[in-house]
């Protein structure tokens, strides 16, 4: 996928199997939201996957995805069963968004994740899940309160 400067590019990042307990998975970087990213996981757990998407040597976003096989039962449930690839994190850094890398960034991932459906919950950006096509499920008590969580259709 090509946008300003070139070719969209995803690169998994691993943890470092040297036997530390705690993983830092993303490089503290100033045009991504801070707090979001610079924590470090203690007990990495096989079904965390983090990505970077990079044109050329510029990281331009990040995503933090778990693979699950039920979702949160207090939403409306999708039709679909799982597993499911859970998007807890997500972000286009500051001087690259609104130039399509956000939807190019999640078309990579549900092209990794083809046989499942992608979920995301919404932290004020309803407005772009909304955009991809995917479907909209509420908080069954507190949707008011709750992000709502959207659902892809597997490819």
């Amino acid at each position: 996928m090509t946008g300003e400067g070139g070719r969209l590019t995803l690169m998994r990042l691993k943890p470092d199997t040297s036997g530390s307990v705690v993983y830092k998975p993303f490089n503290e970087a100033d045009d991504f939201t801070d707090g979001w990213w610079d924590d470090a996981i203690y007990g990495f757990e096989p079904t965390q996957r983090f990505y970077s998407f990079f044109v050329g040597q510029h990281e331009v976003a990040r995503v933090e995805i778990e693979v699950q096989d039920v979702l949160n039962s207090e939403y409306d449930q999708p039709a679909h069963p799982g597993p499911y690839a859970v998007i807890h994190f997500f972000e286009v850094s500051e001087d690259h968004r609104r130039k399509g890398y956000g939807t190019k960034s999640v078309h990579l991932i549900a092209d990794r994740y083809k046989a499942m459906p992608l979920v995301a919950f919404s932290e004020g950006a309803d407005d772009f899940w909304g955009s991809l096509g995917w479907a909209r499920h509420e908080h069954k008590t507190e949707p008011d309160h709750s992000r709502p969580m959207y659902v892809s259709e597997p490819r």
